[in-house]
């Protein structure tokens, strides 16, 4: 059984976009040093926050499931990307990020080799992780409207 999530959007002025996910609106802007106004996070910065957002709520489904007791959970995720690709001004620099790391601070009492078997099945089970460590084809198409 496969789920199929989806998000439309439109231009909103500058380099501002609008996509809507049900019924929820996101926004997304550039800062000044890119060309944008700053309205917003850019996609970068979203997609980071997804992976935040994905690795917090699987470790709380497995937590749960395993009954591992913990009182908070604190992530921050940070990417390397080289503007210089997307820009357009060097052929030779990826778009995308070169490298994105995580830390996951878990607080309650919980052993070392705990804390390693519960990493493991975060990362094991994490959409968003998988998809970027991963790769998933992506293909699209253009049209007038």
């Amino acid at each position: 059984m496969v789920a199929t999530f989806k998000s439309s959007g439109h231009w909103d002025g500058c380099l501002r976009i609008k996509s809507i996910v049900r019924d929820f609106s996101l926004s997304y802007d550039e800062p000044p040093s890119l060309g944008g106004e700053d309205t917003a996070p850019n996609p970068v910065e979203a997609l980071l926050s997804s992976l935040v957002g994905c690795l917090g709520i699987v470790a709380c489904v497995v937590a749960n499931e395993k009954k591992i007791p913990f009182e908070g959970i604190d992530i921050s995720v940070e990417g390397d990307l080289d503007p210089r690709g997307f820009m357009g001004q060097d052929k030779n620099v990826r778009p995308g990020m070169q490298a994105i790391r995580y830390s996951i601070k878990v607080k309650g009492d919980i052993s070392e080799a705990q804390l390693k078997d519960f990493l493991e099945e975060i990362e094991k089970r994490c959409p968003v992780s998988d998809t970027l460590k991963n790769g998933t084809n992506v293909t699209g198409h253009i049209t007038n409207a």
